[in-house]
């Protein structure tokens, strides 16, 4: 009798483990996913999740891009996406309608912003049905953003109403955003696990209105009027010759190491100082090109240091988003803590090339140890050409710079 319940206690088990994953498995597929209570009305995008070799796998889909979510949980009735290089995460329940209900949790300078999520099966964004647009938006648009009309170019693509780009502005670009032209109503919107934006706009000829919003937005959002011309473009970086100044900080990494421009690694180098921080979503575009560049230049005199400056004052809780960080991009050089991004931390590490209002920026430094150059600024993938003229740019200093001599 004692060997039969154990025959059944085995057989009960072994059927139990293998239906969990079944179980769990009825949450794979797409789900469009929306932050209904967003400033300036509900943020769509959307959520495909697969099974995984080994285990569940998961993207965030802002047409084209399809993001690979860092950390995936899946249970019989739950979701869970953790994005710890941005200290994020969107957890979401099965409900008895046959969707899924939840938060989102996101770092702001001003502490943890919770945005209530509700998701349904489909890929839809907007629209659930099929939608006619009353003009098209494809090409390039001169933009005039906020309340002190900063400049800045639009870029969109639209097939049938489905709309997709991104809009730069001299702090960074949008990364990709996604929606469609519903008559004369333009929406798009991102979700990347951390950065969220919202834009709606109304057209009228060669004109868009509207208002752009983010999690923090006031209810007005910023205001925005972009003009449709085929020329249109924009310096994505700007370019700085200081005076040769030498930076002498001396900044903590998370592994305990202290890191100096004096050390012996960096004498006679071209050093490349990333200034960065988790929080900030043109970084981590930036970052997917700065590790295997800095690997590939090293034995010809290139050093980088990433000098990250992050928000808070818990300090480790910082150390931990620097190297989550780190490892996500599989960067080769040092990560070191600089502070909080605000102008008193900026000027204390970095003297009179600070305060630092735009992130990512980066420092160049010749091989004698002086500032030559400062690139403020960046243009991520979702702006084409004009991230390829980034990169280039970003080459063509530190080719320039190698075969300098001390």
């Amino acid at each position: 009798m004692m060997a039969n319940l154990r025959t059944l206690f085995a057989a009960g088990l072994i059927a139990g483990l293998t239906a969990a994953p079944a179980l769990a498995a009825g949450l794979y597929g797409q789900w469009r996913v929306s932050f209904d209570a967003h400033p300036g009305g509900p943020l769509p995008f959307t959520l495909d999740v697969r099974e995984g070799k080994s285990g569940p796998e998961a993207w965030l889909v802002n047409a084209p891009e399809r993001l690979k979510v860092e950390q995936v949980e899946v249970t019989s009735d739950a979701i869970t996406l953790i994005f710890p290089s941005y200290n994020s995460r969107l957890e979401l329940k099965a409900t008895g309608s046959g969707g899924l209900a939840g938060t989102a949790t996101v770092l702001r300078s001003t502490g943890t912003v919770t945005l209530a999520a509700t998701a349904q099966r489909g890929a839809w964004r907007f629209t659930p049905g099929a939608v006619k647009p009353g003009g098209n938006v494809t090409g390039r648009w001169n933009l005039t953003y906020g309340d002190n009309k900063v400049k800045g170019l639009v870029l969109l693509k639209q097939v049938g109403s489905q709309v997709s780009g991104t809009v730069q502005l001299p702090t960074g670009d949008m990364r990709y955003l996604s929606g469609e032209l519903n008559g004369n109503q333009l929406k798009l919107s991102t979700f990347d696990g951390s950065f969220t934006n919202l834009w709606l706009g109304t057209l009228a000829g060669d004109t868009l209105k509207g208002a752009q919003f983010a999690a923090t937005s006031r209810p007005t959002g910023n205001a925005f009027e972009a003009k449709k011309e085929k020329a249109a473009t924009m310096n994505a970086v700007v370019v700085e010759a200081p005076g040769g100044e030498r930076l002498s900080f001396r900044l903590p990494t998370p592994e305990g190491q202290m890191i100096s421009l004096s050390d012996p690694r960096y004498k006679g180098k071209v050093v490349v100082i990333s200034l960065g921080g988790a929080w900030c979503p043109n970084c981590h575009d930036e970052a997917q090109f700065l590790g295997p560049y800095a690997a590939r230049r090293q034995k010809e005199g290139l050093e980088m240091i990433g000098l990250q400056f992050e928000y808070g004052t818990d300090v480790p809780r910082a150390m931990r988003q620097i190297t989550s960080f780190k490892t996500r991009y599989k960067l080769p050089y040092p990560m070191v803590y600089g502070g909080r991004p605000i102008d008193e931390d900026t000027k204390k590490v970095l003297g009179p090339l600070a305060p630092v209002k735009v992130w990512p920026s980066t420092i160049f430094i010749g091989r004698d140890g002086r500032v030559k150059e400062v690139h403020v600024g960046w243009a991520g993938p979702a702006t084409g050409a004009l991230a390829e003229k980034v990169k280039r740019e970003f080459d063509e200093t530190v080719t320039k710079l190698l075969r300098a001599k001390a």
